[in-house]
């Protein structure tokens, strides 16, 4: 009996591995796909516990240590997803202006603006909608005209009872 490492086991017979997928490599992905059904299969038995006790912490970073495997599970694989997923804007209430991606691909404090992040008063989205609307005197106090033009071309769902994923 010989031992063969992880390495070698993992890659594909072609290249002289015995092709065993790799459980590291395909973690996150898990957890995204249970995070993501987190947001899209709200009705589940799981979810409807999950959202019951942990309400809107999802999205907020906070981790603790005595929360369910599986919320921990859930929140992680959150964290992968909030590369790639964007909010759709219904009131702006559950948006953060800078940390957020609501706008192309990235928040606003990583991106290379001239934007005051410290001294806005505009915190969350909702400040800048006014019945139903983007409210244009408001973005011009903090944003310039390229960044107004892509806000607004972002529609505003008023028909969604809350801002979603």
């Amino acid at each position: 009996m010989h031992f063969v490492s992880w390495r070698t086991m993992c890659k594909p017979k072609d290249k002289g591995g015995y092709g065993v997928q790799s459980l590291v490599e395909k973690l996150g992905p898990l957890r995204s796909k249970h995070a993501l059904n987190f947001i899209m299969k709200p009705n589940t038995l799981l979810n409807r516990v999950l959202r019951a006790r942990y309400v809107n912490v999802l999205w907020n970073g906070v981790y603790c240590s005595s929360c369910t495997s599986s919320w921990k599970i859930i929140q992680n694989g959150a964290d992968f997803l909030l590369s790639v997923l964007r909010w759709n804007i219904s009131n702006g209430e559950y948006v953060d202006t800078f940390k957020d991606i609501w706008i192309l691909d990235k928040s606003l404090d990583r991106w290379p603006t001239f934007v005051s992040i410290i001294e806005s008063e505009f915190n969350q989205v909702s400040d800048f909608i006014t019945n139903g609307s983007w409210d244009i005197g408001k973005l011009k106090i903090c944003f310039g005209k390229l960044l107004i033009g892509l806000i607004l071309s972002i529609p505003i769902y008023s028909d969604q009872f809350e801002d979603k994923m």
